[in-house]
C-alpha cells in the first residue's frame, strides 16, 4: 500500500524552557531527520522538508496501516509531530476503474 505522509511540528512555544531546546534538537529532532534521510537513501521513502517550514512530506510503501503506524512511531519525534496520512490509489487502478465506469455509462440499455 502506498501512503502520502505529512508531518508538521507541534508548536511548544513558551512551554519549553530555553535550556531544553538544545537537548530536544540533539536527541529528538536531528536523529529523526537523520532516520528519514537514511530511509530515503535506502529507497524506502521519497520526499523532503517543506522549504522554510517545520514540516515535511513523503511517500512510503507499507504492508498495512499498522505497519505504517509502527514506522512513524519509531521516529524519535513521533510524539511532537502532528501526522496526516493519506492512502493512495495507484494510477493503474484508477485507469481500470475509470475505464469500467465509462463502459457502464456508455453501454446500451
Amino acid at each position: 500500500m502506498r501512503f502520502l505522509v505529512t508531518g508538521k511540528y507541534v508548536e511548544t512555544g513558551a512551554l519549553l524552557p530555553p535550556e531544553h531546546l538544545g537537548p530536544l534538537a540533539q536527541n529528538v529532532i536531528l536523529p529523526s531527520l537523520q532516520t528519514l534521510a537514511k530511509w530515503e537513501q535506502e529507497g524506502k521513502i521519497k520526499g523532503g522538508v517543506l522549504a522554510g517550514e517545520r514540516a515535511g512530506v513523503f511517500m512510503v510503501e507499507a504492508d498495512s496501516h499498522e505497519a505504517l503506524g509502527d514506522l512513524l512511531a519509531s521516529l524519535p519525534f513521533w510524539g511532537i509531530v502532528k501526522w496526516h496520512v493519506t492512502p493512495l490509489q495507484s494510477w493503474a487502478s484508477a485507469v481500470d476503474r475509470d475505464r469500467a465506469a465509462f463502459q457502464r455509462a456508455t453501454a446500451p440499455r
